[in-house]
């Protein structure tokens, strides 16, 4: 297709030929002017239907329900429902309106109420549980009821309220528990100074304990060496203790058996001593008195005259005593040679002087006689001894009883003795078993001694440790005053606050939403406009003006409605609903561009599928709303709409209505720009190859199968 010389007025006069028809009567005037007033009737009613819905909460009815319960904590009556429902009804932010359970519920079914809002009956008690230590705090809760059929959205702006709502009473709840928390520290820096004195004094005495088990283990190394000492002391004496224990065995044997014969005798011979003493004594006398008598006749003997000193007369009655005692030779032969000499001199003697005659004497050997007196004068101190202890014979027969009584205590001491030594010998084995054990003991506790030496050394210095810790620990405990706590309290209430730094903030919500609607409100201008004027004129089609110039004559009357409909509504937003743009002139111009745009595809459509063109620009007109991002970020979108978003005009004039309107950035208002005027210059392109098309007539277009 060779480009023709472009001449704008020809096309001028073509295109007003069909608008000049318009003017003939009154209903085609006011067909035009209600297409001027189209895209303000589509973007104004919405935008004014819903230009500033948070600013007119307080018209939503709101039911509120206090159930809450009061209670008492630390002398303090707690009412937190009441409170939090007296300065919900002070704020007025909602339409609360305070009604009993039942009303609310059966409000928010029958849709008198949008939603409810119940403080239940422990709500003070679960909010003030963390202040009562106990040891489970249960979080306090506030319920809302909702019905989604009385309307959807309410539930997000009720949810962004009642968020608010939350958050006071947690702020002030948290309030309460951290003022509660900062007299904690105060108790805690109080007891940890407490505490720290406690430990010094403890460290203290652990410094005692230490120079106690030091002590210990040097007391303790002394008894090991005196257990040692005492325990080789103890082995020699069992040594020795045996050595005593058999010689004392030995010893009480051999005593014992002695006993026992001395036992025997003393039984034999004590009783016949006794018996037979007086005898003795009777014949000691008797024999005593003989001797006395053969020593010294002169004194016994009357017949005998002293004058004769050399000679010797003995009575006669010698042989009458021998004949008394016919056993005294066997029994005392040494008398009874004394006796039988004695008759053999007297019976000499009776022989010289005839028979009792006294006047003869015999001359004896005088050695002989001297011999016989000096025997028999012996015998005589001798018998008289054996009278004398004849006759003390009791006296020594009781001692010698009693010597046999004290030698049987001798052999039973002495047995005695010798069990004694043998108890002595076991029991100094035992004491050396023991003394061993002792002294293996005594070696365990010095060693255990040095360990608890050592180990109390540790804790003595683990104790300064934490006397000194518990000094700084206290010292780095905050405390806290009246005024700390609130300001402390208010802080950590809430740590993390936002700070709202907004740029190019738009300020109603109807703002943040007209780029959105205007845009689509240009489009269904652009849509109307082509369903009353022609896209093309047939006469240009059927004249011989150039194609190009019979697609410009149909498209610059659409355009120039397109520019009185931006005017008039542009003109009526910002007069009566107050929409304010920061670029008033970049705004004007980019819809102008937008209208030339949408009308070029609008217009195409038309020319390439005649009536379907309407369909056409109306599945557009759908997938750019639903792409465009006007209502939430595109990225919220499934992947599809993601996609086909950057291809497709009302997107970029969005974007780019925000900045002009809201301010910031022009990078993406020149993207629009761009992407409108290659939507433009396309557009126009293919609706000039198409009205080239449309002059080749046929059969099917002189016969179309549909008419609308």
């Amino acid at each position: 297709m060779k480009l023709p010389k472009v001449r704008i007025l020809p096309a001028l006069r073509l295109g007003g030929l069909s608008v000049r028809s318009f003017f003939r009567s009154p209903l085609p005037v006011a067909a035009l002017a209600a297409l001027a007033l189209i895209p303000l009737l589509y973007s104004g009613l919405y935008l004014a239907s819903f230009w500033d819905p948070f600013g007119k909460m307080d018209n939503l009815p709101v039911a509120l329900v206090n159930e809450d319960e009061p209670v008492t904590v630390d002398g303090e009556e707690t009412h937190a429902g009441q409170d939090i429902t007296d300065e919900l009804l002070e704020g007025g932010d909602l339409d609360w309106r305070l009604v009993d359970a039942d009303e609310a519920a059966d409000g928010v079914a029958t849709g008198r109420y949008y939603v409810s809002l119940t403080i239940p009956h422990d709500f003070s008690a679960n909010l003030a549980s963390p202040s009562e230590d106990e040891a489970d705090p249960v979080p306090a809760m506030l319920e809302a009821h909702y019905n989604d059929a009385n309307s959807y959205i309410v539930r997000q702006l009720m949810g962004s309220a009642f968020k608010e709502i939350q958050a006071a009473a947690g702020k002030s709840a948290t309030g309460k528990y951290l003022d509660s928390m900062f007299l904690g520290f105060n108790d805690i820096q109080d007891k940890t100074e407490e505490a720290a004195d406690g430990a010094g004094q403890l460290a203290d005495g652990t410094d005692d304990a230490k120079d106690g088990s030091g002590k210990l283990y040097t007391n303790l190394g002394d008894a090991k060496d005196g257990s040692s000492q005492l325990r080789d002391g103890i082995g020699e004496l069992y040594d020795g203790s045996k050595k005593l224990a058999t010689g004392a065995t030995k010893a009480s044997k051999e005593v014992a058996e002695k006993t026992d014969k001395l036992n025997d005798a003393a039984d034999e011979w004590i009783p016949v001593i006794r018996n037979d003493a007086p005898k003795v004594k009777d014949t000691a006398d008797e024999i005593s008195d003989l001797a006395d008598a053969v020593a010294h006749p002169e004194d016994h003997l009357p017949n005998l005259p002293k004058a004769q000193a050399g000679a010797t007369k003995t009575p006669t009655d010698f042989q009458s005593y021998l004949d008394a005692n016919p056993d005294l030779q066997q029994s005392d032969p040494q008398l009874y040679a004394l006796l039988t000499d004695g008759k053999k001199l007297a019976d000499r003697a009776g022989g010289s002087g005839g028979s009792g005659g006294s006047g003869g004497t015999v001359e004896v050997d005088k050695d002989k006689i001297d011999q016989i007196q000096s025997k028999a004068d012996k015998l005589s101190k001798d018998a008289h001894k054996v009278s004398e202890a004849a006759g003390d014979a009791d006296d020594y027969i009781d001692k010698a009883e009693d010597a046999v009584d004290k030698v049987n205590d001798l052999n039973d001491g002495l047995a005695d003795l010798a069990k004694g030594n043998r108890d002595l010998r076991d029991g100094l084995k035992k004491a050396n078993t023991g003394i061993k054990d002792l002294d293996t003991g005594i070696g365990l506790l010095h060693s255990g001694a040095g360990d608890l030496d050592e180990g109390i050394g540790k804790i003595k210095d683990g104790q300064h440790e934490l006397a000194d810790g518990l000094e700084e620990g206290a010292e780095a405990i905050p405390t806290f005053d009246d005024g700390e706590r609130d300001t402390s309290g208010d802080m950590m209430s809430k740590p993390v606050r936002l700070s709202d730094s907004i740029d190019n903030e738009a300020p109603q919500y109807g703002t943040g939403f007209a780029p959105f609607f205007v845009a689509l409100s240009l489009w269904v201008g652009a849509m109307m406009t082509f369903m009353v004027l022609p896209a093309v004129s047939k006469r240009g089609l059927a004249g011989t003006a150039p194609s190009w110039r019979v697609a410009l004559a149909g498209w610059l009357p659409p355009v120039a409605i397109g520019i009185a409909q931006v005017l008039v509504m542009m003109s009526a937003l910002h007069l009566l609903l107050g929409l304010e743009a920061a670029r008033w002139g970049g705004v004007i111009g980019l819809l102008v561009l937008t209208v030339g745009a949408y009308c070029a595809v609008v217009q195409w459509a038309s020319v390439q599928f005649g009536t379907a063109g309407r369909i056409v620009s109306l599945v557009l007109l759908m997938l750019q709303l639903t792409s465009a991002g006007g209502t939430y970020p595109i990225e919220t979108s499934p992947g599809f709409f993601q996609a086909i978003a950057p291809y497709l005009p009302m997107s970029h004039v969005v974007q780019a209505l925000r900045i002009l309107i809201s301010g910031g950035d022009l990078g993406a208002v020149w993207t629009a720009c761009g992407v409108l005027a290659a939507y433009l210059v396309g557009a126009l392109a293919l609706t000039w190859f198409a009205v080239s098309r449309k002059r080749m007539w046929t059969m099917k277009d002189l016969h179309p199968a549909l008419k609308v």
